[in-house]
């Protein structure tokens, strides 16, 4: 159901309050009916999803896309007979180098099997060269020559834009490396980017957001929202505020305004809106201004040096200091099944139950269905009353940085 709606020269954003799975499919219908006219007449063109899929790290931490939110755009879009539906996004450059499947760990092919899309990986892709403020990248062809983009980012906080959200979404565009080309002038770069790719429909997630530091090592903040637009400036702009930031305090957010990407009404409208959940700044570290530099990522990546800085102590120490935003953990996880620990109350069954109704992006109603992807909401949620059957691997490491917000 449609909480507010704001009306700028150049857009109409609808802002949304979605509590468990079935408001989340309402909303998203509602969101494709409204926008029912810009659709392609053509069931067979191709549609591209774009969502934030920057590393690892599940939804309900904060940093990528809710599974929720993706089976309810792929139902509504089926439900309108698209035949050519595309899931496509390219982790960020350190999952990418040493070859961790972020898709599977997300579960995305899962996702896209049950659903019958494709499912790229845009590091992948063939790609065309564009032209950016600092000089040629490569960015996947996809992305320029598709009917149709969604662009579906994830509301966050960034060390280094200050914010990401439907501008900076298309960084994972960029073929493997070549999205260290943006960090040349990182600010200048997003709006470039956000000019060269045109966007149709915007679907921000604002369910479980991440403060700090973003986009991978902050605090998961559940905000419970779900915005719809089209202009990726306005809508960066408009959620800014209701983050509680500061737009002429962004970097590329002034940067728009100057290009007269964002009007003067607009931008008063912009100051007159309330505030939805303030926000924790991502300030830079002392060690991220002088280590977050291409020099740097580029010796990390050489063929010399890139054993030293995969594994052993290095990974760690700059983890740590903040410099990598994440460990790495090779390992995969194997689990088999979930189901109810022994000696539970009636009333913690009854939390599982309720638990499944607002997380699982499946809608099972009962541990152990078939049905169930091992997407590891459930669990992340009650450690303490379900079991599994199998090995947590990689995602033991997410337990312990960011359960216990998850739990709360």
């Amino acid at each position: 159901m449609i909480d507010k709606k704001y009306k700028f020269e150049k857009d109409e954003i609808s802002l949304f309050r979605s509590k468990d799975m079935q408001e989340i499919k309402k909303d998203i219908e509602t969101i494709f009916k409204e926008n029912q006219s810009i659709l392609p007449k053509n069931k067979d063109a191709k549609i591209l999803i774009k969502p934030n899929l920057n590393n690892d790290l599940n939804a309900l931490t904060g940093n990528s896309i809710d599974l929720r939110i993706i089976v309810s755009v792929l139902e509504s879009l089926q439900k309108r007979g698209y035949k050519n539906i595309i899931l496509a996004d390219g982790p960020n450059c350190g999952v990418n180098h040493i070859g961790i499947d972020v898709f599977s760990r997300l579960c995305l092919d899962k996702i896209a099997e049950i659903y019958k899309v494709k499912l790229k990986n845009l590091n992948k892709e063939e790609g065309k060269f564009v032209e950016l403020t600092t000089g040629k990248a490569k960015l996947a062809g996809i992305c320029l020559d598709s009917d149709f983009i969604i662009n579906i980012p994830k509301m966050k906080t960034h060390v280094e834009a200050k914010m990401t959200l439907s501008c900076k979404n298309y960084m994972g565009a960029f073929i493997g490396t070549q999205k260290r080309c943006m960090h040349d002038n990182l600010p200048a770069n997003i709006v470039r980017l956000a000019e060269i790719i045109k966007t149709d429909l915007i679907i921000v997630d604002g369910l479980i957001a991440m403060e700090g530091r973003g986009p991978g090592d902050g605090t998961p903040k559940k905000v419970g929202i779900i915005l719809s637009g089209h202009n990726t400036f306005i809508m960066d702009a408009l959620v800014s505020k209701l983050m509680g930031l500061d737009y002429k305090e962004i970097p590329f957010l002034k940067i728009a305004i100057e290009k007269g990407h964002i009007s003067k009404e607009d931008l008063k409208l912009i100051e007159n809106t309330e505030i939805i959940a303030k926000f924790k700044p991502g300030e830079k570290t002392f060690f991220d201004r002088i280590l977050l530099n291409n020099t740097f990522i580029n010796i990390r990546f050489s063929k010399i040096f890139e054993k030293f800085f995969n594994k052993g102590f290095i990974p760690w120490i700059l983890f740590k200091l903040g410099v990598k935003q994440d460990k790495y953990v090779l390992e995969e996880r194997n689990i088999k099944r979930f189901f109810e620990k022994e000696g539970i109350t009636e009333k913690e069954k009854s939390k599982i139950k309720s638990c499944l109704k607002t997380y699982c992006p499946m809608e099972i109603n009962k541990l152990g269905d078939k049905k169930c992807i091992n997407c590891m909401y459930c669990y992340q949620v009650l450690p303490y009353l379900i079991k599994y059957e199998g090995d947590l691997g990689s995602f033991k490491m997410q337990l312990e940085r960011f359960g216990k917000y998850v739990r709360e």
